[in-house]
């Protein structure tokens, strides 16, 4: 049974003068089915500490404005690790702009746009290709105010 412990840095890149009063953590989880004797089945997302092949991992960053006024041009990015492969159209995250990387975070694209070079010539990537997924906040976080992006990954 292979198992992986898997940890990925978070980076928020706050382009304002109040970033030394933003905050943001990285939580790296999965979810877990649990059926109980009446059939009803919940989900649950626990710390992803132990992770087999073929489980889904989520990869979220939560954000919160400590300042006593509004935070703007806040951009959030996460690496993807190696080990695992982005889930398509598992990217989340309320008022941001979404692009993603698979050049180890030098450009950004949309992710219908995402590209790579093999044998010379350019074709779509694939999830597994992706190394950096990055939020820009559309709107400013007002003061106390919190969110959180996320994207989901498989195991490989």
């Amino acid at each position: 049974m292979n198992r992986l412990s898997l940890l990925a840095s978070a980076f928020a890149f706050l382009a304002t003068p109040v970033c030394a009063s933003m905050t943001a953590t990285q939580h790296v989880e999965k979810e877990v089915v649990v059926s109980n004797a009446d059939g009803v089945v919940t989900v649950n997302r626990v710390a992803a500490d132990k992770v087999t092949p073929g489980e889904t991992v989520i990869y979220s960053i939560r954000y919160r404005n400590d300042a006593a006024e509004a935070a703007s041009n806040i951009v959030l990015v996460m690496p993807v690790p190696t080990e695992v492969a982005y889930v398509e159209g598992s990217v989340s995250g309320d008022d941001s702009s979404v692009a993603f990387s698979a050049d180890g975070g030098k450009t950004y694209v949309a992710r219908g746009r995402l590209t790579v070079v093999e044998d010379g010539a350019s074709r779509p990537a694939r999830g597994d290709e992706i190394t950096h997924i990055r939020w820009t906040l559309t709107t400013p976080v007002p003061p106390k105010g919190e969110g959180d992006v996320s994207y989901k990954a498989i195991l490989k």
